[in-house]
């Protein structure tokens, strides 16, 4: 049985059939009766290997995520951590507790009202992931191996090093099952191989822009899950602006992570007036610490359109304030590296991202209503500052928003694994649920 150890970088029809026929027979020879926690143990013991920096796997993601990715080495190096450890046996297992209320629906059936009740995952899913942020959609890979479905997991040209280093190094940790899990690229729009991932599998897990999933979503004949574009915010109540330059710290931090790539970054930061400073004082506390954050973090590389566009945001603020409007503009003082443009105007508008932050005034909180109400369909997490008091107040408007993930400003980008990315579930989704009622058993 070929192993993971041997993925490729591309594949033809003939041989994406190959690949699939094999991973459908190792799924049954090695996965559907295998048990859970011994599956739990071996994807831990190479999520181990990740997290320690002198091992083999850890070194080589260094070494080549940079490149890959364009985030800087001192990112990757801070980065990786807090991706794998989220991965752990203990916390994957209290993950399919909350989720599937027993670990043991995915051994026997136990126990329910009126029977008993066992989950099943699917025989096989393809994963299509796009983008070069490390880590995405390393947490379906995982789940899907927990639900004993192979995968096959389609990664972009670009972006092959994570998902690969991971098969490879499950491969050596345990063969029978990194022989359920295949890493294979082939460029985007590839009719042939398309119709047989898609066709072949009974569910596809698919990230990228709304226009890539409108155009898988027809094609998929099984089960379709996907995660399109999606913009995140921050907002800072009057109230916690008593601790303004710890809180600017933590704000700048959740858009330097990353390199504000990812749909957790912040692009926007509403302030509340009244507070112990103003939102325009604040947005100059926000612009030092992103200049204490690049001397840690340094910022990656920055593709040339995406510097166009800060450097034209950058000058429609100079515009606006020569034009004696209520506009502000900080900037690095070299080239890109981070901006923040202070705008009274309180309309949401998102940012060119690679740290190009901006902040606006709210008078009340109940503004928050108007404003969001046309990035419904898009808005995944607020990070938020504000008073306990406040708390159910700002979590209703915010849920009935549409936002998914609500959580305390310096953690946007360090969710924990029970997030629900787009307010699904993680591993409930994957399963189908089988019911034995009472009286078929003699």
């Amino acid at each position: 049985m070929e192993s993971a150890k041997a993925s490729v970088a591309t594949v033809s029809p003939a041989r994406l059939e190959t690949l699939i026929d094999q991973l459908l027979v190792a799924r049954e020879r090695f996965l559907t009766s295998r048990s859970l926690s011994s599956i739990l143990a071996s994807i831990d013991s190479v999520v181990v290997r990740f997290l320690d920096p002198t091992s083999e796997e850890r070194r080589a993601a260094e070494a080549t995520l940079p490149a890959e990715t364009g985030l800087s080495a001192e990112m990757v190096r801070h980065t990786l951590p807090l991706i794998f450890q989220e991965y752990r046996a203990e916390k994957l297992a209290a993950l399919l507790q909350n989720e599937l209320g027993d670990l043991a629906v995915l051994d026997n059936f136990v126990p329910a009202a009126g029977g008993q009740r066992r989950a099943y995952g699917p025989a096989l899913i393809t994963q299509v992931l796009a983008g070069n942020l490390p880590g995405v959609g390393l947490d379906s890979v995982i789940f899907s191996l927990l639900v004993k479905s192979a995968i096959l997991v389609k990664t972009s040209s670009s972006a092959r090093c994570l998902p690969t280093l991971f098969a490879d190094s499950l491969a050596s940790a345990d063969p029978q099952l990194a022989a359920c899990l295949a890493v294979v690229t082939w460029p985007g729009g590839f009719a042939a191989l398309e119709e047989i991932a898609f066709a072949r599998v009974d569910m596809v897990l698919a990230s990228g822009s709304d226009a890539s999933l409108a155009a898988i979503r027809p094609r998929v004949r099984g089960k379709f899950i996907g995660y399109g574009h999606k913009i995140s915010f921050s907002l800072v109540t009057k109230e916690a602006l008593a601790d303004a330059h710890q809180l600017a710290r933590q704000a700048a931090y959740d858009a330097v992570l990353f390199d504000q790539q990812g749909c957790l970054s912040p692009q926007l930061i509403y302030v509340e007036e009244g507070g112990a400073i103003s939102p325009r004082e604040f947005a100059s506390l926000l612009a030092q610490a992103l200049e204490q954050w690049e001397h840690i973090l340094p910022r990656g590389t920055v593709p040339l359109e995406a510097r166009v566009a800060i450097r034209r945001a950058r000058d429609e603020a100079e515009w606006q304030a020569l034009a004696e409007k209520d506009v502000m503009l900080h900037a690095s003082p070299e080239g890109t590296t981070w901006t923040v443009i202070y705008e009274a105007e309180p309309t949401f508008v998102p940012s060119p991202l690679y740290r190009t932050l901006r902040l606006k005034p709210l008078c009340t909180l109940d503004q928050l209503v108007s404003l969001l109400t046309p990035w419904r369909p898009y808005l995944e997490a607020a990070g938020v500052a504000a008073s306990t008091s406040e708390d159910h107040y700002l979590a209703d408007i915010l849920g009935q928003a549409g936002v998914s993930r609500i959580c305390p400003i310096g953690t946007l980008q360090t969710p924990p694994l029970s997030w629900r990315h787009g307010g699904r579930p993680r591993i409930a989704d994957l399963v189908r649920w089988i019911e034995n009622e009472e009286g078929v058993r003699s």
